[in-house]
């Protein structure tokens, strides 16, 4: 199996579910994990989490919702890291028309 260690992976969703435990086991494999999501004292719990663990990890507060933002952390992600090895997408959407031919960029 290929390692990751050294990689750098973005979670969206990272706070909670399956994104928070998606983010761990990155951290556990040696990547850096930048966690986003809209709620900052979750993302803080599983950093300090990955921390305590050994592992790296950063935040990076986040709404899908806005792409404008979602643009702007992966250009900071681009900047500080040089890169981006994984996208592990799970947060959800809290929109009325969730379904895919429903969304757009316009929300």
């Amino acid at each position: 199996m290929q390692s990751i260690a050294g990689k750098i992976a973005w979670v969206t969703g990272a706070g909670t579910g399956i994104g928070r435990a998606a983010a761990v086991a990155l951290a556990q494999a040696g990547a850096t994990v930048i966690l986003s999501g809209r709620r900052v004292p979750q993302l803080e719990a599983v950093a300090e989490r990955i921390a305590d663990a050994g592992g790296v990890a950063k935040i990076e507060p986040l709404d899908i919702v806005d792409v404008d933002a979602v643009y702007a952390v992966a250009a900071r992600i681009a900047d500080s890291h040089g890169r981006l090895d994984m996208l592990i997408h799970s947060a959800g959407l809290n929109l009325p028309k969730r379904r895919w031919r429903d969304i757009d960029n316009a929300g």
